[in-house]
């Protein structure tokens, strides 16, 4: 994700700015020795999410309005977002599509073997036109990054899977991993969130958006994340979620497993694959 040659989780630890409550980024702090990073943190044994375990609906709703704080904070105040190694979002969309695993590469040799077999049975497990949709955005996502650009963009954490959250006895949310941090639209927040925590969310994604999107709205967080455009955000969040872990929903469909929400993953895979098709009518 062009993350050097300063890395960029080290440059967040020493640098990054202020954020809001109750969102924490737990760093004590964070040193370079040549091409060297090391950062220091507290033991947060205890505190972080089992990312393959049931959380319960408090906690959820405690980490989505965290996250309505988060992402409604006023980055756009003169110097905050500025001159910021931040992940670019082309380089995160395809980070393990198809493509980016079957070309040589550090991506192919560190999980290629692994996920490879799971595009091959989404592509067994869904039509031709979301195949061919999901790939071409794989191959090529400036539709997809074009179609963000459009929207309001935010700071988000961008690898939000729940192993990267916790919640302290007094509420504050931790966030570690922000070695993606970028600015974008929430939709890639989103996109990733709904996806990468299929085996923990207790509903399904459209209870998990209503949800987020009542806590924007309770929380009078700014406007344009909350009405205008929501719209829009959700169905590149359907966009972006398969474009990234597809594979895993094929997988998971195949095995037949069950998710934490009580959706079958065959059931689960058709509504986003359905609601893709859709999406992409609307804003590509």
């Amino acid at each position: 994700t062009d993350d050097g040659p300063i890395l960029r989780e080290a440059w967040f630890a020493a640098h990054g700015p202020t954020l809001p409550s109750p969102i924490r980024a737990p760093y004590l702090g964070a040193g370079v020795d040549g091409d060297e990073f090391g950062i220091l943190m507290p033991d947060l044994t205890g505190v972080l999410f089992d990312w393959e375990a049931p959380i319960s609906v408090e906690d959820l709703d405690r980490i989505l309005g965290g996250l309505a704080e988060f992402h409604g904070y006023p980055w756009s105040l003169p110097g905050v977002l500025e001159s910021a190694p931040w992940c670019p979002i082309p380089e995160r969309l395809t980070l393990i599509c198809r493509a980016s695993l079957e070309r040589p590469g550090a991506a192919r040799d560190a999980v290629g073997e692994r996920i490879l077999p799971g595009w091959d049975a989404f592509d067994r497990r869904v039509p031709s036109e979301v195949r061919e949709l999901i790939h071409s955005l794989g191959e090529d996502p400036r539709p997809l990054v074009d179609a963000l650009a459009t929207l309001p963009s935010t700071l988000i954490h961008g690898d939000l899977k729940l192993a990267n959250v916790g919640i302290e006895p007094g509420g504050t949310i931790d966030l570690v991993d922000w070695q993606m941090v970028m600015v974008a639209p929430v939709a890639v927040e989103l996109g990733w969130f709904l996806v990468s925590n299929v085996a923990s969310l207790p509903f399904p994604p459209d209870d998990v958006l209503t949800r987020y999107h009542a806590a924007t709205v309770n929380q009078g967080v700014a406007e344009e994340l909350t009405v205008a455009g929501w719209q829009a955000q959700t169905d590149a969040a359907i966009l972006v979620g398969l474009v990234l872990r597809g594979w895993r929903k094929g997988a998971d469909a195949e095995a037949g497993l069950t998710l934490a929400s009580g959706v079958s993953a065959a059931d689960d895979l058709a509504w986003w694959y359905e609601r893709a098709l859709v999406a992409a009518g609307r804003i590509l």
